[in-house]
């Protein structure tokens, strides 16, 4: 089996609703010389299934993981921060809309979005991060800063277009930028684990989280006070969110671990 194969099959039993549908499967199978087993092996897929996709649920999940509150741009000059970086997250390949180029994905254009947006808060300089895995026509860094060029009139100083994952990300930056001190942009849930890569590579790290999901970056006072029905109602972003928190929380595991 191949290294992007198993990678897959990881994510079916692990990662929602890869692990719902086997789960459930499972269940039908067992029916016919187990029903009791296989009975409950199909309720708990559907009741996962409808308690995973609830905004609750969701943000129940995401708040261990969002626990840095959004950065007020102003912070960045007074802790002195040397530049901005922005870590990739994936890429959206073969794009008809762009001719079948490959470009940047959703998540990458919402950290794009809000680096240039303290990029002009501060006046600090950007750099980015993202390789070449062996589909994509150009390094993910490489779209990034065109995305930041072409469509948010905004420059890129320097560029990191080796790694692979959130560990190589820091290490590799490490190794190409000239600066220690920077403000890291990410989305929230994945702000632990990238923090502690950056700072294991040797940066001081002023995180810069967006994309919340719970109420961590609310102010102060302003977060919701009760649950209400609509929490309770099961949506695919709901569903999306849960599938992300769970995969941080495997990621941490997995550096715990000593992995990359």
């Amino acid at each position: 089996m191949n290294g992007a194969l198993f990678y897959a099959a990881c994510k079916l039993l692990v990662l929602p609703p890869g692990l719902l549908a086997v789960t459930g499967l499972a269940g039908l199978m067992c029916r016919p010389f187990a029903r009791r087993l296989g009975n409950l092996l199909v309720m708990l897929a559907m009741a996962g299934l409808w308690l995973l996709s609830t905004p609750w649920m969701a943000a129940t999940l995401a708040a261990p993981l969002e626990r840095h509150a959004a950065l007020d741009p102003a912070e960045l000059a007074a802790r002195d921060v040397e530049a901005i970086v922005i870590l990739g997250g994936g890429s959206y390949r073969d794009a008809p809309e762009y001719g079948f180029r490959d470009e940047i994905s959703r998540l990458t254009l919402e950290r794009l979005r809000y680096g240039a947006r303290l990029h002009r808060a501060s006046g600090l300089e950007l750099a980015v991060t993202g390789g070449k895995p062996a589909d994509l026509d150009a390094a993910e860094a490489t779209h990034m800063a065109k995305a930041l060029v072409t469509d948010f009139r905004v420059p890129v100083r320097w560029t990191e277009t080796v790694s692979r994952n959130t560990a190589e990300n820091a290490s590799a930056s490490a190794a190409r930028f000239p600066f220690r001190r920077i403000a890291l942009v990410t989305h929230a849930m994945h702000m632990p684990r990238a923090e502690r890569a950056f700072v294991a590579a040797g940066f001081e790290v002023i995180p810069a989280p967006m994309g919340f999901v719970s109420a961590a970056g609310r102010p102060p006072g302003d977060e919701p006070t009760a649950l209400t029905p609509f929490d309770l109602l099961p949506e695919m972003r709901a569903l999306w969110d849960s599938h992300y928190a769970i995969y941080e929380y495997i990621g941490a595991l997995w550096y715990a671990f000593g992995r990359d």
